[in-house]
């Protein structure tokens, strides 16, 4: 092998080792936080879409698949972990495909049905599969539409998520990925 792919081969792992290492920490550390257990998935998305924004798709959903299981295994809460897997983890891969939509009505249609579909089966699977039927109590606090109106305000933050990934990535562009560039010279 020549020196060049050489490197070529130890910034990948080492990128890919480091984006994979610092969202699973920030999975077991901050998914402890009440306040931090929605949070901590989309930050984690976010660190595994600098690899697929830096190396491709390929690298990205194997970096995404590689934490998911490392979250089941090491993160104590698994609301978080599920969250990732089901949703925040690979959103911001996907998210891509999905503004290649046309109508701008469709496109949302698309990803608030993806919403739907990916928490509503994570909440069952914590509920039926893991007994966390306390998640169901907790949804009687807000009264007779409780879960409504969790599923409400859960599809207002996946909303702003994709508010935010659509701010974030010109932001990469110019501002983050310019500096990255010039250090690696």
């Amino acid at each position: 092998m020549s020196d060049k792919q050489n490197r070529h081969i130890g910034y990948t792992v080492s990128l890919c080792g480091i984006m994979s290492g610092l969202a699973l920490a920030l999975m077991f550390i901050l998914g402890m936080i009440p306040s931090f257990e929605y949070i901590t998935p989309a930050i984690a998305g976010i660190l595994i879409w600098v690899i697929r924004e830096r190396l491709g798709v390929k690298y990205g959903l194997v970096s995404y698949i590689a934490v998911g299981l490392l979250c089941l295994l090491i993160t104590p809460n698994y609301e978080v972990a599920l969250m990732y897997i089901f949703l925040l983890g690979y959103y911001p891969i996907v998210r891509e495909y999905l503004q290649k939509i046309r109508l701008k009505v469709l496109r949302w249609a698309a990803k608030l049905a993806l919403f739907s579909v990916t928490a509503v089966s994570a909440y069952m699977i914590l509920i039926y599969l893991f007994g966390m039927t306390y998640l169901m109590d907790e949804t009687n606090e807000f009264g007779q539409y409780g879960s409504l109106i969790i599923y409400c305000m859960g599809a207002f933050a996946f909303v702003m998520y994709d508010i935010f990934l659509g701010m974030y990535a010109p932001f990469y562009e110019k501002i983050i990925k310019p500096k990255i560039m010039r250090r690696m010279r």
